[in-house]
């Protein structure tokens, strides 16, 4: 181990960090993960001692990596961190993207990492879906829109969301991006609360760090107060338009009194952006796994105004080339074989990206991925049997997933549970009807239940 990389203050590394990410700053959260990480502590242990959750420590720290990736050019994590900046530190012209670019070895440039992460702006692995990517874009150039993204769990609808985040900056646009899953349980419990903690998310993400409670009018009601912080201390604040990402709001149907008062608030925002400048600046872009079944009035319901986008399965040639980029062809994976992968998980982009680590890896023959895939020896596994524990939880759910196995025909199910089955990527609804999307999930669970 190098000196510089031993014996580096943290303050000397804050600073290249700081000129890294030039001329955007970082946020009081982004500083103190970085400062603690750079002590060498856990993320458990920075949530005992400052008082946020761990797993909101978790996902700063994760864009904070993620950031410095795309400005190096190479990957950085939080076990790696010290050796990049070491090295940047010892680059004449280290402080620019591609700097470290002489440390990745040949043999490492195509190498896959895990699946699982949402992929950061500009990453070598994300496949367009023209014309999503283009339409979203030009969608989030027009004053006061709305982009509603749906996409069942590993559909790509975080990575999606990074990149247009990410083009939206290169067009000098701000921007932030609220996560529903890092909201406490509590939060669910009280509306007023819930509001306060997702604008002191979007101070935080613009770097903003308002007290919210200086600016909250609590005799006005939370929908108004909410609405007034957003407007004279967000939006009055920022000379250029605002691209607000909402991601995972599915989690809200299961809260549907705050659902009902949030989405209301929503649709408010988008019609007061039709007459007034200062809310024109603002788009909203909307991410969710399946239809949202709530009471909701239609002039009160975001979700039928805005460019709807449907993120759908990877097309053959889609498949191809992400084959391609990851050079599975030096593995001998040929046509054959990529066909018989996509006959097994379809075009699902989790699925695929999960087959070609394996496959990259050595360990096993595209044969036997696809004879092992539906059985609890494949690498599926953990993926199956996390819908096996959601069934166990859900008996009514369970119930409908058996029905849709029964039978070749579409299947019309109550809508909450076939919604469910949507999101979960198993069924594909048409005509209010739902049918297996994929055919991995239907011969698994088609023997599981066979054998009880």
């Amino acid at each position: 181990m190098s000196s510089s990389l031993r014996f580096m203050d943290v303050e000397v590394a804050l600073g290249i960090v700081k000129k890294i990410l030039a001329p955007q700053q970082l946020s009081y959260v982004e500083e103190l993960v970085f400062v603690r990480t750079w002590q060498d502590q856990l993320y458990r242990e920075m949530a005992i001692e400052t008082g946020y959750e761990e797993g909101y420590l978790k996902d700063i720290g994760s864009r904070l990596w993620q950031t410095l990736s795309q400005r190096l050019g190479y990957p950085v994590s939080k076990k790696r961190l010290r050796f990049i900046l070491a090295e940047v530190a010892n680059q004449p012209e280290g402080i620019r993207k591609g700097a470290v670019s002489t440390m990745v070895p040949k043999a490492e440039e195509g190498r896959l990492e895990f699946p699982g992460s949402p992929l950061p702006f500009e990453s070598a692995w994300y496949v367009d879906r023209p014309p999503l990517e283009e339409m979203a874009s030009a969608a989030l150039q027009q004053s006061g829109s709305l982009l509603r993204l749906k996409g069942a769990w590993g559909m790509g609808k975080t990575s999606l969301i990074n990149q247009l985040l990410g083009r939206a900056q290169q067009l000098g646009m701000a921007s932030a991006l609220v996560d529903m899953r890092q909201a406490d349980a509590i939060l669910f419990e009280d509306f007023d609360a819930f509001l306060r903690w997702f604008c002191w998310v979007i101070s935080q993400k613009l770097n903003l760090n308002l007290k919210v409670s200086d600016h909250w009018f609590s005799g006005a009601g939370s929908k108004l107060s909410c609405t007034t912080f957003i407007q004279d201390q967000v939006l009055s604040r920022i000379d250029t338009p605002l691209v607000l990402a909402i991601d995972t709001l599915h989690h809200l149907a299961e809260h549907p009194p705050i659902a009902s008062n949030f989405f209301a608030m929503l649709r408010s925002w988008y019609e007061q952006a039709r007459s007034s400048p200062e809310w024109g600046k603002l788009r909203l872009v909307m991410a969710y796994a399946a239809e949202i079944d709530l009471p909701l009035q239609t002039h009160q319901s975001p979700f039928n105004v805005g460019l709807p986008l449907d993120l759908p399965l990877f097309t053959p040639n889609q498949v191809s080339d992400l084959v391609h980029r990851h050079r599975l062809d030096d593995v001998g994976l040929n046509n054959a074989d990529v066909s018989a992968l996509v006959a097994r998980v379809g075009g699902h982009p989790y699925l695929l990206q999960l087959a070609f680590y394996w496959l990259q890896s050595g360990h096993l023959t595209v044969q036997q991925l696809v004879d092992q895939a539906a059985s609890d020896e494949g690498i599926y596994r953990e993926y199956l049997h996390r819908l096996w524990l959601i069934f166990q939880q859900s008996p009514d759910l369970q119930s409908a997933w058996q029905q849709v196995l029964a039978t070749q025909d579409p299947v019309l199910l109550a809508a909450p549970l076939a919604h469910r089955l949507e999101a979960m990527g198993l069924v594909h609804i048409e005509g209010g009807r739902a049918k297996v999307r994929c055919a991995l999930c239907r011969d698994y669970f088609t023997a599981l239940y066979a054998d009880l």
